[in-house]
């Protein structure tokens, strides 16, 4: 059966260089990432939590932002060239949070033994050190802070 197929939408122009672009992704990222650590705390005082309907719910759509947070960074890749160090960097950390959030999916829907929990958690906190990383090299200057001279 034939299914009709609207216009294609223009894709938006991109405006700057790479690091200038994937610095505020990957700050929601690590926004994200706090939310999902704040999230599993709840279940160091209430582990029964995990349980709860609306917990889950909400793991899962802080989970779903990071996906799509992710999916969001990897075509940023394909549209604008990155510098090789910072896209390396880069390409690497998106396999990583695709990773984390795999586990965690895992996690809630399968994991008789825990391996996935554990597995995902140690994975987030890694990931979690890696965009902290990225991001205090994109905020470093690049080159020496000029110093004020007085005239004479």
């Amino acid at each position: 059966m034939a299914v009709a197929v609207g216009p294609p939408t223009p894709t938006p122009v991109l405006v700057g260089d790479y690091p200038t672009l994937v610095r505020p992704r990957l700050e929601h990222i690590q926004q994200a990432l706090v939310q999902l650590e704040q999230q599993l705390a709840v279940l160091k005082t209430a582990p029964v939590r995990m349980a709860e309907e609306d917990w889950r719910n909400q793991m899962q759509s802080i989970l779903d932002d990071l996906a799509l947070s992710e999916a969001d960074l990897r075509a940023l890749g394909g549209r604008v060239s990155a510098p090789p160090a910072l896209g390396a960097e880069i390409d690497k950390f998106v396999g990583d949070l695709d990773f984390v959030v795999s586990e965690w999916r895992m996690a809630l829907d399968y994991d008789p033994d825990s391996t996935h929990f554990t597995r995902a958690g140690r994975a987030e906190k890694m990931t979690a050190d890696e965009v902290d990383a990225i991001l205090s090299e994109l905020r470093r200057p690049i080159g020496p802070v000029a110093t004020p001279t007085r005239a004479a």
